[in-house]
């Protein structure tokens, strides 16, 4: 199963015929890192649009919310019920918790970005009735393996997040630089002392983002994840366009011309012990 992300509902037969299962939606208040935020009520609208063209519907609710935000999760989750949305994809337990009280566990998919590292979290977490668990994005081949249940989903390409604060980090940077920028939605890069590579950073109404210098790129892999057991790969197209999907797509199923990024992280070891840099 492929599930990408989505800018423009015009493209859903695109995708569906470049190889999609699924794509994957933003709404407005509980979305965060996402091409699009529709209001919940353009929420029956996507579904009936994605039946149309054969794709399931998945919601990306990954904000880490807070008391204010309960009233719109569970209008969200009775939603999700009365149109038979195909999944919720959350980050805070909270969301887990209200989904429970209405026996909707089976609906959400964990995706906390980087926390996910060990086939023990897996377990925990499809214990808990959920439909699957996405795992951290820079986990060699070997600790995918070993983390490779029925469940288990990974990111096959497109950028990560790699740090998420609710501060305005980037706001905060220009007013200590006596600087007057307009910053929202809008991308910069951010170079470490320790590094030479560049790393997108966004601020918007949620927060800041930092996201990974270069896209995961998983065209020599994806068979081998295939055989490892792994059955759910996201796409997620965040800098990009639905163009760059449907060629990426095609290069996983179509064996189309592959979009640059980079497997780099597949062959190095993500956690390192005393004796590794001793």
């Amino acid at each position: 199963m492929i599930l990408t992300t989505i800018h423009s509902i015009d493209r859903l037969n695109d995708l569906k015929k470049a190889g999609a299962d699924a794509v994957i939606i933003g709404v407005q208040d509980l979305s965060i890192r996402s091409l699009q935020y529709a209001p919940f009520e353009q929420i029956p609208k996507w579904k009936q649009a994605c039946d149309s063209a054969g794709l399931k519907l998945y919601i990306n609710a990954l904000k880490l919310c807070m008391d204010e935000d309960l009233e719109n999760v569970r209008k969200l989750l009775k939603i999700c019920q009365e149109q038979e949305i195909d999944g919720v994809y959350f980050a805070d337990e909270g969301i887990l918790y209200e989904a429970k009280q209405r026996q909707l566990e089976h609906l959400l998919i964990y995706q906390p970005e980087t926390l996910i590292t060990n086939h023990l979290d897996v377990q925990f977490y499809l214990k808990q009735g959920i439909q699957a668990v996405s795992l951290a994005h820079e986990l060699s081949l070997d600790e995918i393996g070993k983390m490779a249940v029925p469940g288990a989903e990974v990111l096959l390409s497109g950028y990560y997040s790699l740090l998420y604060s609710r501060r305005p980090l980037v706001s905060n940077y220009f007013d200590f630089m006596h600087k007057d920028v307009d910053v929202n939605g809008r991308r910069f890069d951010l170079i470490e002392q320790t590094r030479t590579d560049r790393m997108p950073i966004v601020q918007d109404e949620t927060g800041t983002h930092i996201f990974s210098e270069v896209p995961i790129a998983s065209f020599q892999e994806f068979e081998q994840l295939k055989q490892m057991g792994i059955q759910r790969f996201r796409i997620d197209s965040m800098f990009f366009d639905d163009g760059w999907t449907v060629q990426t797509l095609k290069a996983y199923t179509q064996h189309g011309r592959p979009t640059a990024g980079s497997d780099q992280w597949y062959y190095q070891k993500s956690g390192k012990t005393k004796e590794d840099v001793s």
